[in-house]
């Protein structure tokens, strides 16, 4: 499966940084710092250090701009990196590139429901029992889901992430679906899951 095409402005300011361009280097930081920071709380609730590692990378990312493949898209890069130095900052176990592996690097994620959704109170509890089982994933799944459909990232992005192969990153994306269509629907009635479904979370459980 080819990596959809990724948007030719962020790349081509990705390309400008890595030729040595200040003002794209700027951007560039000021494009991904907000969803740098906020995959960073998944690993850490330490702010600091979230930030500390942010601009290590960003440092590093431009002391070793001549020999970054301008053809890596800067998102997944940039996220792949800010993983590793977390990794490295808090001195847990490095990434592994066995998906299977016990899952002992936290992902801490919290999915919450979207004032956006809330119309009525039944609309509230479907998102609420929805939050409810995205959060009762593995640490690993829930992380290549939120990479999946929070950043609309391709399986080889989320590969280059979370450092596991592509086929691993189909597994686990495909046992976290699996799980969740059969626990949302041992949960409601048929009826409510058509509409939920189709209302609140057809364009999620179902774009894999």
């Amino acid at each position: 499966m080819q990596p959809k095409p990724y948007p030719v402005p962020d790349l081509l300011l990705w390309r400008r940084l890595l030729a040595g361009e200040v003002p794209a280097f700027e951007e560039i930081m000021r494009e991904h710092y907000t969803a740098l920071f906020r995959y960073g709380t998944k690993f850490s609730r330490d702010r600091a250090l979230i930030q500390d590692a942010i601009q290590d990378v960003f440092l590093e990312v431009w002391e070793k701009r001549a020999h970054i493949d301008d053809q890596i898209p800067p998102k997944p890069y940039l996220m792949a990196s800010v993983r590793r130095r977390i990794h490295r900052l808090t001195n847990s176990s490095p990434p592994v590139l066995n998906a299977d592996a016990p899952e002992n690097n936290p992902f801490d994620i919290e999915f919450s429901v979207e004032e956006s959704f809330i119309r009525t109170e039944e609309t509230l509890k479907l998102a609420q029992h929805l939050s409810s089982l995205l959060n009762g994933l593995p640490p690993r799944q829930q992380e290549a889901v939120y990479l999946k459909f929070f950043h609309e990232m391709s399986r080889d992005e989320i590969s280059e992430v979370m450092h596991i192969a592509p086929q691993s990153v189909s597994n686990l994306l495909q046992t976290a679906i699996k799980w969740l269509k059969v626990n949302w629907s041992k949960n409601l009635a048929l009826g409510i899951l058509v509409w939920i479904k189709a209302y609140l979370i057809g364009t999620f459980l179902q774009r894999l």
